[in-house]
């Protein structure tokens, strides 16, 4: 069950500034609006292009999962920008492009990397700090991919327990703060105070507790290890895995359940959903 998270305007006034000045946006410009309007990424995809002037190209479903066919679009219709969740860039790195100068991608960790004769960016960030918290161009040689470092305005924070700061190569949990921050959960108070929490190192101003487990590099980017809690990213969605697992148990049939995540034929993150019914069945 999603939880619908309520986002200023200046936090997206935020982010499409920072977006035009970071991949130097202009009228000439072509981006892909790939995303579907229920993926946070979307407003990341529009928004921006509209206040550059540029030409926003809404993608056909018919072309969507199919990445010949996408990058025959893109160059022919000249994409120079473009968004691609995690495992489908990974995909469409090995097509023959010549159209884009950027192609941002985000949602899941990236695992894998190929020379490309464009810009490709590594983004992380959760809905809670509109759409984007850190950004970074890719080296296919440096190894150990980052998430990059944070976008304008925005702080953040790598802490060992709350309000105890671990030092670089220490894993922490990811705390964001600053002009992204969003304003709370709608409708669901105890989340929004467990999650938004003042931020002790600026007076009057709160710090959104990610539960994403990172760790500082030695020249201040980010990684992404994993999770500190039952949280899992599948497709870019957060899934709590305790939810699954108590919807099944709402079914008459089924005594005992546990879901956990496997790997699946492309080595991707899947559900996996064990249980034990009434007739051992």
């Amino acid at each position: 069950k999603p939880k619908g998270v309520m986002v200023e305007h200046q936090s997206l006034v935020n982010l499409a500034f920072w977006h035009n000045e970071a991949f130097q946006v202009t009228k000439d410009d072509r981006t892909a609006k790939y995303a579907g309007f229920g993926f946070d990424a979307s407003i990341w995809e529009m928004f921006p292009t509209w206040i550059a002037g540029a030409e926003l190209h809404i993608i056909d479903e018919a072309i969507r999962l199919d990445m010949i066919k996408l990058n025959a679009y893109f160059n022919k219709e000249n994409i120079t920008i473009a968004f691609l969740p995690t495992q489908l860039c990974e995909q469409f790195m090995s097509m023959d492009n010549h159209s884009l100068r950027y192609l941002l991608t985000g949602g899941d960790k990236l695992k894998q990397v190929k020379p490309v004769p464009y810009k490709l960016v590594n983004n992380y960030g959760p809905t809670e700090n509109t759409v984007v918290a850190t950004s970074g161009v890719i080296d296919p040689e440096q190894g150990t991919i980052p998430i990059g470092t944070a976008i304008a305005n925005t702080r953040f924070y790598i802490m060992g327990s709350l309000y105890d700061l671990s030092p670089p190569g220490v894993p922490g949990e990811l705390v964001i703060a600053g002009k992204g921050l969003a304003r709370g959960y709608w409708n669901l108070p105890e989340e929004t105070d467990k999650r938004f929490v003042p931020d002790p190192f600026y007076p009057g101003e709160r710090m959104y507790r990610t539960g994403d487990l990172v760790k500082w590099t030695d020249d201040g980017e980010l990684i992404y290890l994993g999770r500190i809690d039952h949280q899992v990213n599948i497709r870019g969605f957060r899934i709590e895995l305790s939810e699954i697992e108590a919807q099944l148990l709402t079914l008459d049939s089924v005594k005992e359940a546990v879901v956990t995540t496997v790997k699946d034929a492309s080595d991707q993150d899947a559900l996996a959903a064990y249980v034990i019914t009434e007739n051992d069945t």
